[in-house]
């Protein structure tokens, strides 16, 4: 299970205004100066594992950055498990991986 001080949880919650659009659309970040415009895409993918939930999601966030670049966060969907004797056999977790679009992953 995912701790309150868990980095997941603060993107989980974080993220709701990104993925209003549920789209590709504009992001305005603030840095040092002033504005700044992103693109922001988001993808989504299932993670497995026959350990936990939390595994899982670190598992589709880990293998989504070998390919993916510049994810910036995470929301979890959904999770669901499958049973087999009465007990979980595999962890699965529903996730959107939110990235910045830039001229290297355009």
């Amino acid at each position: 299970m995912l701790s309150v001080d868990s980095p997941l949880l603060f993107f989980k919650y974080h993220l709701r205004i990104v993925f209003a659009a549920r789209a590709k659309h504009i992001d305005v970040m603030h840095y040092k100066g002033g504005i700044e415009m992103a693109v922001v895409n988001v993808l989504n993918i299932v993670g497995d594992s026959t350990i936990s939930w939390d595994d899982a999601i670190h598992k589709a966030v880990q293998e989504a950055s070998k390919t993916v670049k510049n994810i910036s966060g995470i929301e979890i969907k959904n999770q669901t498990a499958n049973v087999k004797d009465g007990k979980i056999v595999e962890y699965k977790a529903n996730i959107e991986i939110a990235y910045r679009v830039d001229g290297n992953n355009l």
